[in-house]
């Protein structure tokens, strides 16, 4: 295949949709130390890390599932902004120096209702690269902007972009203990 400049930050356009993976570089790190890491940070960041990860190789990788209930949100006539509560799965690969953040699921969960059953389903738009196609058809207008209901989707790229900022200055800072208890 062709090499393409790695990504550094999620994106959602008419193109590809969503950003398949970013690479980030935390320059002098060993692979071990970025693991360690990235234990510490998901164990500060979400309330119950031992359900939280779903599962770990040392020093390689590390899959986990978060929950937010302001990433996602489709835009309704009526009601304006309407967030549905999300799950997501991350898997981070790592290497000496860089790791990889890729998300690898999204699912969004409709309140039961005359219309359907509601309960949790998959995201199609973030599970994967969509087709040109349908983005331009569905997604975006003619004139390429988004339509209506999809006029937010980009809080979704800058959701998961901060999750990596903060994961990244976990890295590069020390976590700041309070000491005055």
């Amino acid at each position: 295949g062709i090499m393409k400049a790695q990504e550094t930050e999620f994106t959602f356009d008419n193109n590809k949709g969503m950003t398949d993976f970013v690479v980030t570089n935390v320059e002098g790190k060993t692979a071990q130390e970025i693991y360690k890491k990235v234990i510490e940070w998901i164990k500060i960041t979400y309330k119950n890390p031992d359900k939280v990860i779903l599962s770990t190789i040392d020093n390689e990788y590390v899959r986990f599932e978060g929950f937010s209930g302001a990433c996602y949100s489709i835009y309704l006539p009526l009601m304006g902004k309407s967030y549905q509560n999300t799950k997501y799965q991350i898997e981070i690969s790592i290497k000496d120096g860089k790791y990889k953040f890729d998300i690898i699921g999204m699912e969004n969960y409709t309140s039961p209702s005359q219309y359907s059953i509601g309960g949790w389903s998959n995201n199609a738009l973030f599970n994967g690269n969509l087709d040109k196609e349908y983005l331009e058809k569905s997604i975006y207008k003619k004139d390429g902007t988004l339509r209506s209901t999809w006029k937010n989707i980009n809080d979704v790229p800058l959701y998961f972009n901060d999750l990596n900022k903060s994961l990244l200055e976990s890295m590069t800072t020390s976590i700041k203990k309070n000491d005055s208890w």
